[in-house]
């Protein structure tokens, strides 16, 4: 008889606090809301780089010599918000500083002297300047330099020029000049004209 009630005072409490759970369920607190939670990083992450390329504009611009100066080029542009990127590099030239613009049309018939391309572009009406004047040519990109192998890097940001807009030089020339800009007015004095190609927008 002892052994009977001994026996029944010990199955009463583990039968009533042991339900299983049903096969397959995870009971733990954190595991619906790991599940169906989601992570503000990565929404984040899945949008702003998406955001970022739509706001990306680019144009590539081949340069090819005028006359028999032997200059040539690539220039590529890359406008993100309020900042035009441009970045390449001239081949051909000789050593020293040289004037760099865009110019009104990107007519490249004119093979000889590159007066096809008309002059600065200005659509503002404003003076002659320098990147960084208040006031100053849409088109005027100051000066690159050639090393002694004649090679000129191009790495300029500029927040004037534009690839979109009224202003945009998509399908206007870009001009490298015989000299160094000056920013006298109302050109800069640069002299010839030994390089052009057009600016042409990516599709």
């Amino acid at each position: 008889m002892f052994r009977i009630l001994f026996l029944i005072v010990l199955l009463i409490p583990i039968n009533a606090g042991c339900e299983l759970p049903e096969s397959g369920t995870d009971t733990s607190p954190d595991a619906s809301s790991e599940n169906t939670a989601p992570s503000a990083n990565s929404s984040t992450s899945d949008s702003n780089p998406a955001a970022a390329t739509a706001a990306r504009i680019l144009a590539v611009c081949t340069l090819e010599p005028i006359g028999d100066s032997g200059v040539s080029g690539t220039v590529r542009f890359t406008q993100q918000g309020g900042i035009v990127q441009i970045r390449g590099e001239v081949q051909g030239l000789e050593p020293g500083e040289y004037g760099f613009h865009i110019h009104e049309t990107g007519d490249l018939s004119d093979k000889k002297t590159g007066k096809s391309a008309g002059g600065h572009f200005n659509p503002t009406n404003k003076p002659h300047g320098k990147p960084g004047d208040t006031e100053q040519h849409v088109g005027d990109l100051g000066n690159i330099m050639a090393d002694e192998n004649g090679t000129a890097k191009v790495e300029i940001d500029d927040k004037v020029v534009r690839l979109d807009g009224e202003h945009s030089i998509g399908g206007l020339a870009l001009l490298i000049h015989t000299g160094a800009d000056k920013f006298t007015q109302p050109t800069g004095d640069a002299g010839d004209r030994v390089a052009f190609g057009e600016v042409k927008l990516s599709k």
